[in-house]
Parts: C-alpha cells; structure tokens; sequence
C-alpha cells in the first residue's frame, strides 16, 4: 500500500533555492533514488572563508517538521544576515526527504538515520551529513529536533572541552519567554537541569553514535541537540528553534557579540 505524502520535500527545495541568494551557495551532496523518485540531498552554504563554523541541521527524523520549517525561515527572513561578517553557515534543511514526506521517523526503508553514524557502511543520508564533517572541523553544531511526548523545550549539550560553556544555559534562557522549559529533573532517563542535558556518555561507550557524538568524534568544539515540544502550534516550535538558533551564533563562545 502506497504511503500518503503528507509534506512535499520539493517544497523545500524549492523554498531554499528561491531563499539563497547567490544561487552557488546552494550545494548538491548526492542524490537518493526510490522507486522513480530522486531525492537531491543539498546544503546551504554562506558566509564562505569566516574564521568561525557552524553546522545547523534539521529533518533527521520525518516526524520533526518545526525544524525543517525553521531552517526554511531562517533562509527566506534573512535571518542570518546579521552573522555573515563572522560564520561559515553550513545548513543542511532536511536530511530526511523521505520520512519527511510521509511523516515518520525512519525513513523509506524504516532506517533511524540518527542511529547510523558508527556504521563503517552508513546509507546514503548519512554519507552526505558525513561528507560535510569532512570539511574540516566545526566550532559549532546545532541540530534541530522534536518531541511529542515533553511538555516544554530542552536540549542536550555536549563540549569538546573538559569543563562545559554555558550556553546551553543562555540558549535556554534565551527561549524560555518564547516556549516554556520541560523542567522534568529527568528527560529521557537522563539528569536535566531546566531543560539542560549535559551529562552524556562517551562515544566509545555506545553501541550507535547519533548525528552529535559523531561530530565530537569529528572535533567538533560544541555540539547541540536542541528540542521543542510539539504540544504547542507549529509556529510556537519554529519560532522556539529560532530564537535558539540565533542566540547560539550571537553568544558563541560564551560572550555575548553584538549582531
């Protein structure tokens, strides 16, 4: 039986390229085929040569849409405008194109891509995140998620660094008037501390790396697995993710920069 398409992933695409101005900074990683269908799998590229990186990504899991949503806006308000004299912006706005469509977490062959990155022979989704790693190291990596079941937003934090920055917190505290915090004292079976996750395991500890332990693997200074709540209206979650993702560039590396 034929899956019902609940978002189209040429939308996006679309969006995207009508929101990039030059066009060149719009950049094919590969392309995923199913059936007769042909996913190209892009990323965005702005502020080339600055001294400071950043990856932001969104859309690893379908069933996520607010980040997709929020990237889509970050490009078409031009709101990264105020950090191009600073970052090197890498931005991957849907890594997912399958799942997307149809709503699901896994995509078309029922893979959780965020579980595929200690894989030595990771699928085609993966491999193009992978080559973007390959780069060179990131000072920063944002990556936009959801959960169905938190009644507020929380991230996980994870430094290359001995001892962790704060900001997490100011990230935090940045989208607390726009989406309350989940402040469980414990968020899926972790410690949290008003929606902060900061003590995660070692790569080396797991069996399966998500997206964030392999940017730690890849030298990454600061990682970010940034949650909204999808108990709220879809432009509530996007706004969320905005606000977190601007005071992540702005108050990068700790201080805040005037934008």
């Amino acid at each position: 039986m034929k899956s019902r398409i609940l978002n189209k992933y040429q939308q996006v695409l679309d969006r995207v390229e009508a929101a990039v101005n030059p066009p060149a900074g719009l950049i094919p990683l590969g392309t995923l085929d199913q059936g007769n269908i042909r996913y190209p799998l892009v990323k965005v590229t702005l502020g080339m040569g600055n001294a400071k990186r950043v990856l932001i990504s969104a859309g690893i899991h379908g069933d996520e849409p607010a980040g997709v949503e929020a990237l889509c806006a970050f490009l078409e308000r031009k709101l990264y405008a105020p950090f191009l004299h600073k970052w090197e912006m890498h931005i991957l706005p849907c890594i997912n194109p399958t799942g997307y469509e149809i709503g699901t977490r896994e995509n078309h062959a029922g893979e959780d891509l965020n579980r595929q990155f200690k894989l030595d022979r990771p699928n085609v989704e993966v491999a193009c995140v992978q080559s973007v790693f390959e780069t060179g190291p990131f000072d920063l990596d944002l990556e936009l998620h959801e959960d169905v079941d938190s009644p507020g937003y929380y991230l996980y934090q994870k430094d290359l660094s001995p001892t962790l920055s704060d900001l997490g917190r100011r990230i935090l505290d940045a989208v607390e008037p726009v989406m309350p915090l989940d402040g469980s004292e414990e968020i899926e079976d972790m410690p949290a501390d008003r929606g902060l996750l900061a003590r995660l395991k070692p790569p080396d500890e797991m069996e399966w790396w998500p997206m964030a332990l392999y940017a730690y693997k890849m030298q990454c200074r600061h990682m970010f697995t940034m949650e909204t709540s999808c108990q709220f209206p879809m432009k509530q979650r996007v706004e969320a993710h905005l606000k977190a993702v601007e005071t992540a560039l702005s108050e990068f590396p700790g201080k805040p920069e005037t934008v």
